[in-house]
């Protein structure tokens, strides 16, 4: 059986389970509030003979991209900072293992994130030192709040990489700023509170731009570099 994903949130399911867009018939959704929440991209490139969109995780981009590091508790503990830059060759696994992060692809910026470990998260041995919570938080659904079950076990996630699928670079700054917005979004939703008017471009700028000044002003002078909108 064929499986497509949202392209939203990026939930697969089989043609049947998924709702396609009536007039370009290209992008499918797996609820209607995912088309919804994306028409105010969608729409620039919607048409009655629009193409598909080619995906960047099957064509990187021919030059080497700035990527962050996420460590999990392990490399923390023996060290090694939270975030940290590295340099992403084309010819990096991410390309085509990576997993798209469902929760900054609906507010308008999307991620890659690449476990370092190949164990499957299903049948692995778990340990706490392999806990990676921000990263956990990038896989999380926008509409439950939850990654899917298979990253649901603790002990799991390990150490990953993260770029940008648009091909521009991502500084520590800015996936801080993200991981920030995305513990506000995932906070409302834990209060029983819709998020939906908070998962759209314009507000998660806003968000970054507040976020850099309080970071400035409180004396973290090197977010003053941090360009927004990212």
């Amino acid at each position: 059986m064929s499986v497509q994903a949202c392209s939203l949130c990026f939930r697969e399911g089989s043609p049947q389970q998924l709702m396609r867009c009536s007039r370009c018939k290209n992008s499918v959704y797996c609820s209607s509030i995912c088309q919804s929440t994306d028409w105010p991209t969608h729409k620039s490139r919607c048409s009655p003979t629009a193409q598909p969109t080619p995906s960047l995780r099957r064509a990187p981009p021919p030059y080497a991209v700035t990527g962050v590091t996420i460590a999990c508790n392990a490399e923390r503990a023996q060290g090694a900072p939270a975030l940290q830059t590295t340099i992403v060759q084309p010819s990096h696994p991410i390309y085509l293992c990576g997993l798209p992060s469902p929760i900054s692809q609906s507010f308008g910026f999307p991620l890659l994130i690449y476990r370092h470990m190949t164990d499957d998260p299903t049948r692995m041995i778990r340990h706490p030192s392999l806990d990676n919570q921000m990263a956990m938080h990038l896989l999380c659904q926008p509409s439950t709040g939850s990654p899917d079950s298979k990253w649901k076990r603790a002990g799991c996630m390990g150490t990953v990489t993260v770029i940008r699928q648009d091909g521009q670079p991502l500084t520590c700054e800015a996936l801080e700023t993200t991981l920030m917005y995305v513990d506000h979004v995932l906070d409302l939703l834990r209060d029983g509170v819709s998020p939906w008017h908070q998962l759209n471009p314009v507000s998660f700028q806003a968000f970054c731009q507040r976020y850099k000044d309080e970071r400035v002003k409180s004396g973290y002078g090197y977010f003053d570099m941090m360009r927004v909108p990212l």
